[in-house]
C-alpha cells in the first residue's frame, strides 16, 4: 500500500516534530547532571559532553528555522502546486546535515560514557566516595546519548521522507 504524498509530508513532520522533543530533553537531561561532591574544577566534565550538547541544540536550530518552515510549507501548499525541486533539495541537505550531525553526538556521547565509566571503574582511587561520586554521574551520562540516538533516528526517518518527496516532485523514481 503506497503512502500518499500529503501522508509523506505529514510524516516528516511528525518526525520533526518528535525530533525537537527528544533533543531538547537531551539538553535538559545533560546540563541537569551535576556531581554530588564539590570539586576544585570541572575535570570530570568532558568535552564530548558538550559536543553532544552542542550538536542537539544545532539539530534543534535547524529543524526549527529550516526544516519545519518547509515542511509545513509543503504539507498546506502541496495540495494546490506541486512542490518546488529547490525547496526539497534545501530540506533533504538540512535534513543529512542534521542526521549526520546527531549521529556523531551519539558517538561522542556514548564513546566519552564508556572510555570515563572504565577509567573510573579500574582506576585507583583514594577516595571511595570520588570514585562512587563520578560513577554516578557518569552513568547519569548515558541517558542524554540515549535521547540523542532516538532524535537521531527521527531525523534520519525525516530524511527518508524528504528522498521519497523530492523523488517523487522530480520523477527521479521508478516505481514510487
Amino acid at each position: 500500500m503506497a503512502l500518499s504524498q500529503t501522508a509523506w509530508m505529514a510524516a516528516g513532520l511528525g518526525a520533526r516534530l518528535l525530533m525537537i522533543a527528544f533533543l531538547a530533553m537531551t539538553v535538559q537531561l545533560a546540563l541537569a547532571n551535576h556531581t554530588r561532591l564539590t570539586h576544585s574544577d570541572d575535570w570530570w566534565k568532558l568535552p564530548s559532553y558538550t559536543y553532544m550538547v552542542a550538536a542537539a541544540v544545532i539539530g534543534m536550530a535547524c529543524s526549527v528555522l529550516l526544516q519545519l518552515p518547509v515542511a509545513v510549507y509543503l504539507l498546506f501548499k502541496s495540495k494546490r502546486t506541486t512542490p518546488s525541486a529547490l525547496l526539497l533539495d534545501i530540506s533533504l541537505s538540512a535534513d543529512m546535515v542534521a542526521t549526520v550531525l546527531l549521529a556523531s553526538g551519539v558517538g561522542a556521547g556514548f564513546g566519552a560514557t564508556d572510555a570515563a565509566l572504565r577509567h573510573t571503574r579500574h582506576a585507583r582511587w583514594d577516595d571511595g566516595e570520588t570514585r562512587k561520586d563520578l560513577i554516578d554521574y557518569y552513568d547519569k551520562a548515558e541517558l542524554p546519548a540515549v535521547f540523542l540516538l532516538i532524535g537521531m533516528v527521527l531525523s534520519m526517518a525525516a530524511t527518508v521522507a524528504s528522498t521519497r518527496l523530492r523523488a517523487r516532485a522530480t520523477n527521479d523514481h521508478a516505481d514510487l
